[in-house]
């Protein structure tokens, strides 16, 4: 991961100290763009459970991590994310122990042409049925 600036050290520790407890951050890319698409997390609610909070993320952390977290796909996955089909995944970010992990999946396309075919309609327009 690249370093983190002052500010940003500043917005983890607000997040932790608010309750949060796990951060996923969903990417998405595809012809020739990426972008970070949305941030949501969890907290523990009352019980020890953890409880998702669309909304638990806010904004000013976003516009501060949407640069870092865009390199640190760059860096970490081995299939171009962004251009052709692209890819998409989600970053998870235990926000206790700093542990950073991402499920990446790659778009694929394969294409086949099936020609030397019968038909009916080959045998009407030529005349043989």
């Amino acid at each position: 991961m690249g370093k983190l600036t002052i500010k940003q050290k500043l917005l983890l520790k607000e997040l932790k100290d608010n309750g949060l407890v796990r951060l996923e951050i969903s990417y998405s890319g595809g012809g020739d763009d990426g972008c970070i698409d949305s941030y949501g997390g969890y907290i523990l609610d009352d019980s020890g459970k953890e409880t998702w909070i669309q909304d638990s993320v806010p904004q000013k952390f976003q516009n501060e991590f949407d640069d870092y977290f865009y390199e640190f796909i760059n860096e970490n996955i081995e299939w171009d994310w962004i251009n052709n089909d692209g890819g998409y995944g989600e970053i998870h970010l235990d926000v206790e122990t700093g542990e950073v992990t991402i499920d990446h999946s790659q778009r694929h396309v394969e294409g086949y042409n099936y020609d030397d075919l019968e038909s009916e309609i080959e045998k009407v327009l030529n005349g043989s049925s």
